[in-house]
């Protein structure tokens, strides 16, 4: 395939930002000004881009979640009947709002009411403590208590 073929084809694929006159972005979450593509800065496990909208204000948007809103594609989210059909998993004894892998991958079943996962399971962030992961649980009264992943299987398998 020719390169000015393949740049056509996702020229065609383009769509205007709302609220933002001046930018346009691509399926993959690409965004461009007058043609060009803006650079992206990568926080976390995410893609953003620095735009201002009609009114000139600046915005620092995530790419991907903007290109699923924009191309009408529905966000991804992940279910206690996909954590428990897709993995093995067993729940954690002292834990019973989580599951563990035989691998130490840990999920929340039993999704917070509010916060950033309210109403969604999700895979518990690891942090490292002395080349050691941990993760922090949290009990159904609210304490959470920080324990080492090797202890979490241990405990489950």
């Amino acid at each position: 395939m020719d390169i000015d073929k393949y740049n056509e084809q996702v020229k065609e694929q383009r769509k205007p930002i709302p609220n933002a006159s001046n930018y346009e972005i691509d399926p993959d979450g690409f965004v461009y000004r007058k043609g060009k593509r803006l650079r992206l800065r990568r926080q976390g496990n995410h893609w953003y881009a620095q735009i201002y909208d009609d009114s000139r204000k600046s915005h620092f948007v995530d790419s991907e979640r903007l290109a699923r809103s924009v191309f009408g594609d529905e966000e991804p989210t992940l279910r206690r009947e996909d954590i428990e059909n897709n993995f093995q998993v067993r729940t954690i004894p002292a834990f019973p709002r989580y599951v563990v892998t035989s691998y130490g991958a840990v999920y929340c079943i039993d999704p917070p009411k509010r916060g950033k996962n309210a109403g969604t399971c999700y895979l518990v962030h690891e942090s490292l403590s002395r080349g050691k992961p941990y993760v922090t649980l949290y009990q159904r009264d609210g304490t959470c208590r920080r324990k080492q992943v090797s202890w979490v299987v241990d405990q489950a398998w």
